[in-house]
């Protein structure tokens, strides 16, 4: 049931952002032949007005097919009713044209790329925005429904314990209650993350109370005094590229976060839970943009980090046990992932489109069909060696 959802989570991220290619090629005048789900052969397929809506057998993706989308119909080198029709082998033919989107194929005012400069890169950009606001969207709405997350005052009661980080290799477990660190009595959370970066990595000695059996929601039970000695750690490069710290001064961690009972939500107004969610989707993308830095300087490894179809799917499966408020959460991140990373400058990604239509735009002229084929073969072979390396990561993660 999971990966069921996992899958359609995936299918409203694809909607959404090729939602926004063609709500906004259909405002500048565009012919849009086909608004697909998936690449591959087709599932299934319904006509409306002049576009073409199908759903396709590989659900990794979509498209919108564009007339004049294709290089070779505006250098005239094509018949314009064969290739927009689609020859591509990743996403799929379209069999047959109707009427209608001949006639727009052959009506070159409806062609993708005989559009001015600004058209076009609304166009692109579109697609990348829809996630943007999607994920604002959902943000806002969940800290309206729900509010502010607020970790309160009180016993500090560990929740996740981050594998092979200091806490676990100490005997931390989630479920403890820290009632001191190095002699200094820990109230908050917040004091807690005090002490640990300041510690310069001297060991420091919890004291803590452990439940035995199980507690209940009053936090009624017995509870078994203990004492651990952590030694905090630095160099964590991805928490590092996470948190944005600096690289001058070393950033010491143990690897806990706060368990649940020391969160409560504080409501929130519209314009409140509005604000909430741009600081969300705005920090969501400086992570990301801050992971994709660290990935080509060689600040972080690739085998750790890069995940593929697999990964995202059984990390959202997961989330559906978690709740709603967790599905929402993953929802808002892939959106913003997908937005950012649609908006790099490699061929073939939107980022790349609309590089190249910069490019046009400063010599005058558009660029030679040549470079244009040679652009998108490169972009295509940099794609697939990702998604290669990805799915291997996938495996790997999987077996060992």
């Amino acid at each position: 049931m999971g990966t069921i959802l996992a899958i359609i989570i995936l299918g409203v991220l694809v909607f959404v952002h090729e939602l926004g290619h063609f709500l906004v090629a259909k405002y500048f005048g565009v012919g849009v032949l086909e608004f697909a789900l998936g690449f591959g052969p087709v599932l299934g397929r319904f006509q409306k007005g002049e576009t073409t809506y199908t759903i396709r057998a590989i659900p990794l993706g979509g498209f919108v097919r564009m007339a004049g989308d294709d290089p070779r119909m505006v250098e005239g080198l094509e018949s314009g009713a064969t290739e927009a029709g689609g020859a591509s082998p990743v996403e799929g033919t379209q069999e047959e044209l109707t009427p209608a989107q001949i006639a727009m194929t052959q009506d070159e005012a409806r062609w993708f790329l005989k559009k001015p400069y600004l058209p076009r890169c609304a166009i692109v950009f579109a697609g990348p925005l829809f996630n943007f606001l999607f994920a604002w969207f959902l943000a806002a709405g969940m800290y309206f429904t729900l509010g502010l997350p607020t970790i309160q005052d009180g016993p500090v009661t560990i929740g996740v314990v981050q594998p092979g980080l200091p806490a676990e290799i100490a005997g931390i477990k989630s479920g403890d209650r820290i009632l001191s660190v190095g002699g200094r009595q820990i109230k908050t959370f917040k004091e807690l993350v005090d002490v640990v970066r300041s510690s310069d990595g001297k060991e420091l000695v919890f004291n803590l109370e452990r439940p035995e059996g199980e507690i209940s929601a009053e936090e009624k039970g017995v509870y078994k005094p203990l004492s651990i000695t952590v030694n905090p750690k630095a160099g964590v490069a991805e928490l590092d590229v996470l948190e944005g710290s600096s690289a001058s001064k070393p950033t010491y961690r143990i690897g806990i976060s706060p368990a649940l009972t020391n969160v409560t939500y504080e409501p929130v107004g519209l314009i409140g839970a509005l604000d909430a969610g741009q600081k969300q989707v705005v920090n969501l993308s400086l992570q990301t943009l801050r992971v994709v830095k660290a990935l080509l300087t060689g600040l972080i490894s690739p085998q750790k980090t890069i995940g593929g179809p697999i990964e995202i799917i059984k990390q959202t499966a997961a989330s559906a046990n978690e709740g709603w408020v967790a599905i929402i959460s993953m929802m808002i991140f892939l959106n913003v992932t997908l937005g950012v990373m649609n908006l790099l400058p490699i061929p073939v990604l939107d980022g790349g489109h609309l590089t190249l239509f910069t490019l046009e735009l400063l010599r005058g002229k558009p660029l030679s069909l040549r470079v244009q084929e040679y652009a998108t073969r490169v972009g295509m072979t940099v794609l697939l060696f990702l998604m290669i390396f990805a799915i291997g990561n996938d495996i790997r993660r999987a077996l060992f």
